[in-house]
């Protein structure tokens, strides 16, 4: 871990002015720099700084949480006390920041991003199938068809949880969907019934992020009680035998958010032949988000086995959804 690179993170964490200031003590401290270069998983910075946040969220009397918009009533602005409580914060807590480190990864926590991916899967144009989702974390996507949407005008679904989005392109066709089995596959699913796994996702989210910290609990309390079934391991190894259980010949819907891009080019490969072989015996749509990037935003693809099709775009966390006027 090198000062440029955290440097160059920060540029991507303008949301969280805590966390721009933070980088900036990381950067300047090369035992904060050995720590977080000590950090298994990918990105170092998000885990340290989250694996503090999550530390800190079960004592919020310690003094670093007085800048900690999340966990005091009125936050401080980032200062130089709040550089040297953070430097004592992590020495005192090395130990248990690396153990951290080398258990728990970056996993999404972003039900918004259903904004994209539901109207992709009415694209398929059915109305019963099941529902894989590649790189699940604890299954909030899978829980698509349980919120409620706002799109500009169009609206759909009865639900505690409102999920609202811009619409840049054509309007969303809702209809009515049924879902049979829901499975994610994920290197290390979470559970989002359980306490530690809660805590760990939400230690993920930004501090000044007070919207999506409620979104998350209002997603997690609705994914809990779907019967989302959980599958560890490689998605290119399991994917084929996940879809082989589900019964003979009915269709099914895989999608992925933000996951494929992180594959091996084997990893890809063994996966995208999965799923052929997959659909000689039955049907299969592909959902795909993040495959490709542009500056605001990524691509909505999706393949009904013809070849994949761009269908819009949308903010990498569903913030706004673009698209096509498809036939």
């Amino acid at each position: 871990m090198t000062p440029e690179a955290v440097r160059g993170w920060a540029r991507h964490a303008v949301d969280s002015p805590l966390y721009v200031h933070l980088a900036g003590v990381i950067a300047d401290d090369p035992d904060l720099l050995g720590i977080a270069g000590r950090i298994v998983s990918q990105p170092q910075l998000n885990i340290l700084l989250a694996g503090v946040q999550l530390i800190l969220a079960r004592d919020p009397s310690d003094p670093l949480a007085a800048w900690y918009p999340n966990l005091t009533a009125e936050p401080r602005p980032p200062d130089d006390a709040l550089g040297r409580e953070f430097r004592r914060f992590v020495a005192d807590h090395e130990d248990e920041i690396t153990r951290i480190g080398a258990t728990r990864y970056a996993q999404t926590n972003e039900a918004r991003r259903a904004v994209a991916l539901l109207p992709a899967v009415w694209t398929s144009g059915w109305d019963r199938f099941h529902l894989v989702d590649v790189g699940a974390s604890a299954g909030l996507n899978l829980a698509l068809d349980r919120y409620r949407y706002r799109w500009g005008s169009v609206e759909w679904g009865d639900s505690p949880l409102l999920l609202e989005a811009g619409s840049r392109g054509a309007d969303p066709r809702p209809r009515p969907i049924e879902i049979g089995r829901r499975i994610g596959l994920d290197l290390n699913p979470l559970d989002p019934s359980n306490p530690d796994d809660r805590a760990w996702l939400e230690a993920l989210i930004w501090p000044e992020d007070g919207e999506r910290r409620r979104r998350f609990r209002a997603a997690v309390a609705i994914a809990s009680g779907v019967g989302i079934e959980m599958v560890a391991g490689d998605a290119s190894a399991t994917i084929a035998g996940v879809v082989g259980s589900l019964p003979a010949g009915e269709p099914v819907v895989v999608m992925d958010s933000f996951t494929l891009n992180q594959f091996s080019p084997a990893q890809l490969e063994a996966f995208d032949r999965a799923v052929a072989e997959a659909r000689e015996t039955r049907p299969v749509y592909r959902v795909s988000m993040g495959e490709t990037w542009r500056d605001d935003g990524s691509s909505l693809r999706v393949d009904d086995g013809s070849g994949p099709r761009q269908i819009g775009w949308a903010h990498h966390h569903g913030r706004w959804v673009e698209l096509y006027d498809l036939p």
